[in-house]
């Protein structure tokens, strides 16, 4: 069903999709795929948040004394691996969101869940609120780091390199942030 429906929004153009075309391209009923994906743009949204999630999963999985900012490089690298194995469309999904007005509206929220998870771990290995200053930096830092990787990477045949590169980068991001201090003064 992804992939039906992300090669017509390729070719056609996500404005001229609509879920029935995307339903008779996959031969599925109108009631299977509002089960699975609440509208149309649900369907490039909802690896997005597996990610998410898998992205809270790694970071509440690391070891209690584990490097802050190595938690989040490692984490963030793992929940993109899966989600880039999973999907044989996960670049043509990025580009998409990327590119697509209706859905560059609704990206602010889903950033902003992705951003807030790793928010929560920074705050919480400074003591601080996930809203103060440093660990919002922290975060942002980060997606400016993934944004950049991925709008870099145009060849979905070298998901290994792409993965190579996202881990250097992150690594790079991490090394900038260092040291964290302990607390936030605010």
């Amino acid at each position: 069903m992804e992939s039906a429906a992300l090669a017509l929004m390729r070719r056609d153009g996500y404005e001229n999709v609509t879920v029935a075309s995307i339903v008779s391209a996959a031969g599925i009923s109108r009631t299977t795929f509002f089960r699975y994906f609440g509208s149309k743009p649900g369907v490039i949204w909802y690896a997005f948040d597996t990610t998410i999630e898998r992205l809270a999963a790694a970071i509440a999985g690391a070891a209690a004394d584990a490097d802050a900012l190595d938690t989040v490089r490692a984490a963030v690298v793992e929940s993109t691996r899966a989600a880039v194995r999973d999907s044989p469309v996960w670049l043509e999904r990025f580009q998409l969101l990327d590119t697509v007005a209706e859905l560059q509206a609704e990206s602010h929220r889903h950033w902003e869940r992705w951003k807030r998870v790793i928010a929560e771990h920074i705050a919480g290995h400074m003591g601080c609120a996930p809203d103060a200053v440093i660990p919002l930096a922290v975060a942002g830092a980060f997606h400016g780091g993934f944004v950049a990787q991925l709008r870099a990477w145009r060849d979905d045949r070298h998901r290994d390199a792409f993965i190579a590169h996202l881990d250097q980068d992150m690594g790079r991001v991490a090394a900038l942030l260092r040291p964290l201090p302990s607390a936030d003064p605010d």
